[in-house]
């Protein structure tokens, strides 16, 4: 564990070392601070970055906390996350049942307000969203990696952000779409990518470090704050 002073506390990172990369990459999350870079750099370089982006790590470790303490719970004046924004709810109740995204705020009229009811209406319009963007993304990036898949079904399950049937058709989790639009474009990439490469051998990450040289970000990104997604 390595570590610099930064004002009256420290930053603690640790060093993961990759052949053939060009770039160094930070990660920041709750559980600490992980530089990635290549073999041939030298432990002053690599801690000079860390001095150099030592303001921004500290307030990247101050946000993933807060992120981490957020929980949906579709209660009126909480939040609920759209495509890596946090839009505050507001509930009234009418006989005309249904959900608007107006001016930052998610309007969901309800006949009788009860959290499962909320829930249903707010997964309901999510799925109205998520198969046209999804397929937009999917048609986009297949193109650049030079695949071709029959379709795309968007699924409500905790098990997995995505996957690839026999049939070529790509199942996408629906809870991505809360997620920041890169990140709903890494899953897409992953799966597109097990199209020409059906396992996880160094050459299927390869071509997913060709088609997304930040990918490594993004997967961190999920496994920090897959909770914040689920519901």
């Amino acid at each position: 564990m390595n570590s610099i002073p930064f004002g009256n506390s420290k930053i603690k990172y640790n060093v993961k070392r990759v052949t053939n990369r060009k770039t160094t990459q930070i990660l920041v999350d709750k559980l600490g601070v992980q530089i990635i870079s290549s073999s041939d750099k030298t432990q002053k370089e690599i801690k000079d970055i860390v001095v150099k982006n030592s303001k921004w790590i500290y307030s990247k470790q101050i946000w993933a906390n807060k992120q981490n303490d957020l929980k949906i719970t579709f209660k009126q004046g909480t939040k609920l996350p759209y495509l890596g924004k946090n839009y505050l709810l507001k509930i009234k109740e009418s006989k005309n049942e249904g959900i608007l995204l107006s001016k930052g705020t998610f309007i969901v009229k309800v006949n009788k307000n009860t959290t499962k009811k909320v829930q249903e209406i707010f997964k309901n319009w999510l799925k109205e969203h998520a198969q046209k963007i999804i397929e937009k993304k999917s048609n986009h990036h297949a193109k650049k990696i030079g695949v071709k898949f029959d379709k795309i079904i968007i699924k409500d399950h905790k098990e997995r952000w995505g996957s690839l049937s026999k049939n070529n058709t790509i199942n996408i989790n629906l809870s991505i779409l809360c997620a920041p639009s890169k990140i709903i474009d890494y899953v897409i990439i992953h799966e597109l990518c097990h199209l020409k490469i059906p396992d996880h051998s160094p050459k299927y990450w390869n071509l997913l470090y060709k088609m997304m040289p930040d990918y490594e970000t993004h997967k961190e990104w999920l496994s920090v704050n897959w909770k914040l997604l689920n519901f």
